[in-house]
C-alpha cells in the first residue's frame, strides 16, 4: 500500500482536480486530503458550479456527489461527457444510490467509491485513474517521439530517393538518430538481412550472427494476416514507402507489436538495389493498454452483478453449475431467517450454501448440474419449476426461475406463483 501511495503522489504532482460536493464540511475535510496529493484542488457546491469552473479551467479528474442542489451530479455528468468525452469522472454515491448506477454506467463512468469514505478506498481508486492518465501521457509522448522520428525519415527518404551522392556526414547522423530511437534491418530485393542494429538484437533476442543471411519473415508471426504482407512487397517493390502496424515475435516466439516503415533504397538508374526498415516497438506499450482495459472490464462487471442482484424485489442468487450459490442479496437472507434448517445462513456466509438444500424441487432427483436440467429442458428460454420451502411455518411453495448469467454462473429467483408475471417482467427490463 505505502509503495502504491509513493507512485500515486509521484504521478499526481502536476495535476489539477475539481471536487463538487454541497456538504460544506465534507467538501473542507476531503479538500484538505486531496491537496496532499494532487497540486491544484478547485472546489463546488453544486453541479452549475462545476460545469462553470470546468468551462474555464482544465481538470484531469473530477470528483463529485451525486445528490446536491441546483443541478444534481447525475445531470453535470451528462453535460460533462457530452462537452469532454475522455474527461476522468469520480463519483461518491451512497449505499442506497444504487439506482443511479445503471444510469452511471451508461455515460461510460466506472470509478465510484462509496460513503462514508475511507482513505484506503479512495487511494485505491485515485491510484487506478491517475495511473491510467499516466499511461496516457505516455503514449502522447511516444506519438510525438514517433511523429518526430518519421519527419526525419521522410526527410532522409526524399534525399535518398533523388541522389545516393549525398554528403557522408549527413547521412551518419541520420544513421546515429535512427539508430537511438528505432530498431533498423536491412535486407536486399529478396528479403534476405544484410544487416541490423543493436535494437534489432535485444527486441528479438536473435544475435547478428544468427539473423545476417536469413529471411526477414524469421521474425514474421501468425497474428499478422498475409495480405498485409502481400501489401508491403506490392508497394515497395513499386519504389513506395510502406508504412503500418506488424505483429512479429523475438526468437522464443514471444509476440512483438511493431510500427514498420519500410523504405526501398534506388542506385543512379533509380533501380532498387536494397531496403531500410525501421520499426518503433509498441509492444511494452500494448501490455500496458491490454492490462488497463481487463481491469476495467473486471471491476465494471463486478459492480454490475453485485447491485444488479441488490435491485431484484424478490429472494435472489447466482449459482454455479453444481447449485453452489455464488452471491445472493437481501431478500434471499431474510427468507432463510424462517428457514427450518438454521445453518443455512451460517453456509449462505462461507458460501458453502446448496440451493438444493434451501428449496426442494423434484428435478433435484435427477440431475446434478443446471447443465444437465438443460440438456433435457424442452423449452427454450429460462427454466422454471415448482418447489417447496421448509419454513417455521410449514412447507411453503415457491416458483423456481433459472436464467442464464455469465459463463458458468446462473441466476435464481425464488418467488411466489402470485409474483412470477412481476418477475418475468422485471428479468426482462
Amino acid at each position: 500500500m505505502e509503495n502504491t501511495i509513493d507512485q500515486l503522489i509521484t504521478w499526481s504532482k502536476d495535476l489539477r482536480v475539481l471536487y463538487v460536493e454541497d456538504d460544506l464540511s465534507l467538501r473542507e475535510e476531503v479538500s484538505i486530503f486531496l491537496s496532499d496529493i494532487f497540486e491544484h484542488v478547485d472546489l463546488a457546491q453544486d453541479g452549475q458550479e462545476g460545469l462553470e469552473k470546468l468551462a474555464a479551467n482544465h481538470y484531469h479528474i473530477v470528483i463529485t456527489d451525486i445528490r446536491m442542489p441546483v443541478m444534481d451530479g447525475i445531470e453535470m455528468i451528462e453535460h460533462i461527457k457530452a462537452l469532454y468525452p475522455e474527461q476522468a469522472v469520480l463519483v461518491t454515491s451512497a449505499h442506497n444510490e444504487v439506482e443511479y448506477l445503471v444510469k452511471l454506467i451508461s455515460l461510460g463512468v466506472d470509478n465510484f467509491i462509496t460513503k462514508p469514505l475511507r482513505s484506503e478506498q479512495i487511494f485505491k481508486v485515485l491510484h487506478k485513474i491517475v495511473e491510467h492518465i499516466h499511461h496516457k501521457k505516455e503514449l502522447q509522448r511516444y506519438r510525438e517521439d514517433l511523429e518526430n522520428a518519421n519527419v526525419k525519415l521522410k526527410r532522409l527518404t526524399e534525399v535518398q530517393s533523388r541522389t545516393l551522392d549525398l554528403k557522408s556526414s549527413i547521412l551518419k547522423s541520420y544513421k546515429e538518430a535512427l539508430d537511438k530511437a528505432c530498431i533498423v534491418s536491412i535486407t536486399d530485393t529478396n528479403g534476405i538481412i544484410k544487416d541490423v542494429n543493436e535494437n534489432f538484437c535485444k527486441s528479438t533476442g536473435y544475435s547478428k550472427e544468427d539473423i545476417v543471411g536469413k529471411k526477414h519473415n524469421i521474425i514474421g508471426s501468425p497474428l499478422t494476416p498475409k495480405t498485409v504482407f502481400e501489401d508491403l512487397w506490392k508497394t515497395i517493390l513499386s519504389k513506395q514507402m510502406w508504412q503500418g502496424y506488424l505483429t512479429n515475435q523475438t526468437k522464443f516466439l514471444t509476440p512483438l507489436y511493431h510500427y514498420t516503415t519500410v523504405v526501398p533504397i534506388l542506385n543512379n538508374e533509380g533501380e532498387i538495389i536494397e531496403f531500410v526498415g525501421i520499426i518503433q516497438d509498441l509492444t511494452d506499450l500494448h501490455t500496458a493498454q491490454e492490462q488497463v482495459a481487463k481491469e476495467d472490464v473486471e471491476q465494471a462487471l463486478k459492480i454490475t452483478s453485485e447491485h444488479f442482484l441488490k435491485m431484484l424485489p424478490f429472494p435472489s442468487a447466482l449459482i454455479s453449475n453444481d447449485f453452489l450459490l455464488q452471491a445472493h442479496n437481501k431478500g434471499l437472507e431474510d427468507m432463510l431467517l424462517y428457514h427450518s434448517d438454521e445453518t443455512l445462513l451460517g453456509k449462505l456466509s462461507s458460501k458453502s450454501a446448496s440451493l438444493k438444500e434451501i428449496v426442494y424441487f423434484e428435478e433435484m432427483d435427477y440431475y446434478e448440474s443446471v447443465y444437465a436440467i438443460l440438456e433435457q429442458w424442452p423449452f427454450e428460454g429460462d427454466i422454471t419449476f415448482k418447489g417447496t420451502i421448509k419454513s417455521l411455518g410449514g412447507l411453503q411453495e415457491v416458483l423456481i426461475k433459472v436464467s442464464s448469467f455469465e459463463a458458468q454462473s446462473y441466476l435464481v429467483c425464488i418467488i411466489k406463483q402470485e409474483d412470477f408475471e412481476l418477475c418475468c417482467q422485471v428479468l426482462e427490463k
